[in-house]
């Protein structure tokens, strides 16, 4: 019997105990972890920034906005399980009720593994499920101190057990016996996942990549614009799956915005991502950058014009420099394939019709955003974009209150919002006829 498939058994066998206790039990525990986690800030900060090289400063924005996460799920949970009368039909009562997965595996990510993995196993915890969850092989230290604090909380070690490993110790999770797997990461790591899944017909939803595009319109102000949009596609190295991967910007300010976004980007500090000061940490992965060289040659050949960057930095660790290109098209990879680091891409169109037409030219669909001073505008442009997540002057951006959610190759299912707990739940309908 596997690692997996033994914690999987003693899971199914604690989750009925842990789903029967009252829901102001859990939610008290939850608060319990998350309290925990507020005090131990700036331990699980640093341990994040050795996991995987986050600038230490963005360890600790990710932690300072996790309360607020934490506190969305913590109290609206108790509404999803209630049970409701549906209609009174001739005599029979139609109902409603809700019930726990089961037990549920999370195969989280490295790149934001506080907000990716709670966005999971605090509300499966919460409806009642137990939870199998496996950090990334490059956040393992982190995905220790969850647990270790969750425990502490009062959550049982076999209601959750962390899976470590690569691979190979995902695949054998989705072996086990469980009910439902969440999976973050690549398109092609989830479609083996989903094809695991369909094989025993069960629960599956997947939080995949993106080429998140940021359209300029004619009547933006470039110069707010410019270091807003830069931010999006820089923060934290490129390395999200919503970062700012494609910029389109009409041709009447082009050049002012280019010119502004330039300053912005020559402005980040490279370096040791201990120092509070540093925006630019190494990659967490270094397979990744002779990918992004191989993007940034392609797109010279090509045709696009290197204006900043392009290439890795001679010291310790996977640093590669901030890097900028205009004059792409759409032959150029780096426009089409998900580069997930600091590389970007620019393009001048002529028109809102020009800027749909290209934002739609992808694979993807998870976000969009407009900067432009008409909202009207902006949602009128928006509305024709295949893409889960809209965004009005801002971008790069996740709200618990919202469902986070992807199109086509950017996943299936949602987290997030009440909707999102309600993910966890499976409905069961009530016919009750009186004698």
């Amino acid at each position: 019997m596997s690692g997996a498939e033994s914690l999987a058994r003693a899971a199914r066998r604690a989750q009925p105990a842990w789903a029967a206790l009252p829901a102001a039990r859990r939610k008290a525990v939850l608060r319990r972890f998350a309290a925990f986690v507020e005090r131990e800030k700036d331990s699980l900060a640093r341990t994040l920034t050795r996991d995987m090289g986050k600038p230490l400063s963005q360890s600790y924005n990710e932690l300072n906005a996790l309360p607020g996460r934490l506190g969305f799920f913590i109290d609206n949970f108790e509404a999803a399980l209630r049970p409701h009368s549906v209609r009174d039909a001739g005599g029979t009562a139609e109902a409603l009720t809700h019930e726990p997965l089961g037990v549920v595996a999370n195969i989280s990510a490295w790149n934001y593994p506080w907000f990716v993995g709670t966005n999971v196993f605090v509300p499966a915890l919460l409806t009642g499920n137990a939870v199998l969850y496996k950090p990334s092989e490059h956040a393992q230290a982190t995905g220790r101190a969850m647990a270790r604090l969750l425990w502490r909380a009062g959550v049982p070690r076999s209601v959750f057990s962390p899976v470590f490993g690569a691979g190979r110790a995902g695949a054998a999770l989705l072996e086990s016996d469980i009910d439902a797997v969440f999976f973050t990461g690549s398109v092609a790591t989830g479609k083996k996942v989903a094809e695991a899944a369909a094989r025993r017909l069960i629960k599956v939803q997947l939080e995949l990549g993106g080429k998140d595009p940021v359209y300029i319109a004619q009547d933006a102000d470039p110069l707010k614009a410019a270091p807003a949009v830069a931010d999006g596609a820089f923060y934290n190295a490129g390395q999200s799956c919503c970062a700012v991967e494609r910029v389109y910007v009409h041709e009447r300010i082009y050049e002012r915005f280019l010119e502004a976004f330039l300053d912005a980007v020559r402005g980040f500090k490279v370096g040791d991502p201990m120092d509070r000061d540093t925006y630019l940490g190494p990659l967490a992965r270094a397979e990744q950058v002779p990918f992004l060289e191989s993007q940034v040659r392609d797109a010279v050949r090509k045709g696009a014009r290197l204006l900043w960057g392009g290439r890795r930095l001679p010291r310790p660790g996977a640093f590669f420099a901030p890097t900028v290109l205009d004059r792409c098209t759409h032959e150029m990879a780096l426009m089409r394939e998900e580069s997930f680091g600091p590389v970007i891409g620019l393009m001048k169109v002529r028109s809102d019709d020009e800027a749909v037409r290209l934002m739609n030219d992808t694979a993807y669909g998870l976000t969009a955003g407009v900067y432009s001073r008409s909202k009207a505008r902006a949602q009128r442009i928006l509305s024709q974009v295949d893409a889960g997540s809209a965004y009005w002057n801002c971008c790069d951006r996740v709200s618990p209150y919202l469902p986070w959610s992807g199109r086509k190759d950017s996943g299936l299912g949602l987290t997030l919002s009440t909707a999102g707990i309600a993910c966890f739940l499976r409905p069961k309908a009530w016919h009750l006829r009186r004698p």
